[in-house]
């Protein structure tokens, strides 16, 4: 029997897909793959507080699924390719106090560890900026795709003076590395898609922008056609690894006092009226 050939991915196929979050996310489904769309591309697909709950809900709604084998995250173009380019800058500006800081936080942890606890292989098919948020969404995906456009960082030393969690600072150092998390952190450059090839975060790099969605499609397809025991069992036992190396760390101290400080409420309003911001350190 011929193998069958399937459809080329196209942001046609995804922009048709089932709106959630007010149109915000889109889902589609092409057999035992979702495929999950940020469709703010005016916004480079910047993440609200809107699109975390709908995320949060859908991954534990996938992870209930017993027909689901992959799942692909992606983000639509505007007039530029964008995976997803940080958070909202109106939402991180209305974190006034020591309880917003920690809602911001749990709520922004809930997206990511959700996506973790998914058992069927995930896969962030990334291109244009992949920043803040949409870099540890992709972080937390079992297998990364780049187009030669992707800008992967955490340039916060420069815009908005926050500081990234334990657990988020766990996932980064055990994609990248320590020293490379900190050189991204205290350089505040964004990766390129070689660099992160180069240090082993990526499966590949596409030729093109056009060629990521087709090839996100495949390694997905390949993945679903796999043993799914094996592929959660992997992904259980590492994750347990790895959290048991953090369990005890306190973060609220560290993060409360850069939500909280001058500094943060200073660049949120430099943000705003494109000026860039003066640290004092306060």
């Amino acid at each position: 029997m011929a193998e069958q050939t399937l459809p080329v991915m196209t942001e046609a196929m995804l922009a048709a897909g089932e709106p959630l979050a007010g149109g915000e996310i889109l889902r589609l489904r092409t057999g035992a793959v979702e495929w999950l769309a940020f469709n703010r591309p005016g916004a480079l697909n910047a993440m609200t507080h809107a699109m975390e709950a709908a995320m949060t809900a859908a991954f534990r709604r996938l992870n209930a699924d017993p027909d689901l084998r992959a799942l692909v995250l992606t983000g639509l173009s505007g007039a530029k390719p964008s995976f997803m380019a940080g958070g909202d800058m109106g939402d991180l500006g209305a974190v006034a106090t020591p309880e917003d800081v920690l809602a911001t936080e749990r709520q922004a942890e809930e997206v990511t560890t959700a996506l973790e606890a998914i058992g069927v292989p995930t896969v962030a098919a990334m291109a244009g900026p992949c920043i803040g948020m949409g870099a540890l969404i992709a972080a937390a995906c079992d297998v990364r795709i780049a187009a030669p456009s992707l800008r992967f960082g955490f340039p916060i030393a420069r815009t908005v003076g926050n500081c990234l969690s334990a657990l988020n600072f766990a996932r980064l150092t055990g994609l990248i590395g320590p020293a490379r998390t900190k050189e991204m952190v205290f350089s505040t450059r964004l990766l390129s898609a070689g660099a992160l090839m180069e240090a082993g975060a990526l499966r590949e790099v596409t030729a093109d922008d056009a060629a990521l969605l087709p090839r996100a499609r495949a390694i997905a397809e390949e993945m679903a056609a796999l043993a799914p025991l094996t592929l959660k069992g992997t992904k259980e036992i590492l994750r347990r690894m790895r959290d048991a190396a953090i369990r005890g760390v306190q973060d609220e101290d560290v993060l409360m006092a850069c939500y909280g400080s001058e500094d943060y409420h200073t660049a949120i309003a430099a943000f705003t009226t494109r000026q860039r911001p003066v640290f004092k350190g306060r």
